[in-house]
């Protein structure tokens, strides 16, 4: 499964989904859920560094475990006026990384879920990390719930329904 394609197909879908029920799931929120599901992988800046002959993997291995995550979206939060909005825009998104991260082979065990109270791994251990099958669905179901979308909201401009 390519991890950020996967990853912010997942959360558009979701963000989407919910929008026919919720306004507040709009284009500017949905791109909030969208990084916030990118930030467990914050961790990848580290080839960067291993490109430079520094290994920093021991110092910011944290980061990708949840509170970790937790921390870096409380940390950007800081930089957008409604704070508590978007730090809970960008959990949703931490929350469905995981959700889809609990779906991956693990070599090493599994995921941290209570870092650093509990060392238990968790991992459902149901597709391997090169299974393009899981890209393909995600997309998809992001292109048939787009497409639907455009439809309801052509059907309710035609009838002057409004959210």
């Amino acid at each position: 499964m390519p991890d950020w394609m996967v990853h912010v197909a997942v959360a558009w879908t979701l963000c989407r989904v919910l929008r026919f029920r919720h306004t507040q799931f709009d284009t500017p929120n949905t791109i909030l859920v969208m990084v916030g599901s990118l930030m467990p992988d914050v961790v990848k800046i580290v080839m960067l560094f291993n490109t430079m002959g520094h290994d920093w993997w021991s110092y910011i291995y944290a980061l990708h475990q949840p509170l970790g995550s937790f921390l870096v979206a409380a940390f950007a939060c800081l930089f957008f006026e409604k704070k508590r909005d978007v730090f809970l825009f960008f959990s949703l998104g931490v929350l469905s990384h995981y959700a889809l991260d609990l779906f991956l082979l693990q070599i090493s065990g599994g995921l941290y879920l209570f870092f650093p109270f509990n060392w238990i791994c968790f991992s459902l251990d149901l597709v391997p990390n090169d299974d393009y099958t899981v890209t393909v669905v995600a997309l998809g179901v992001a292109l048939l719930v787009y497409v639907l979308g455009r439809w309801v909201e052509k059907k309710q401009d035609f009838l002057g329904v409004t959210n």
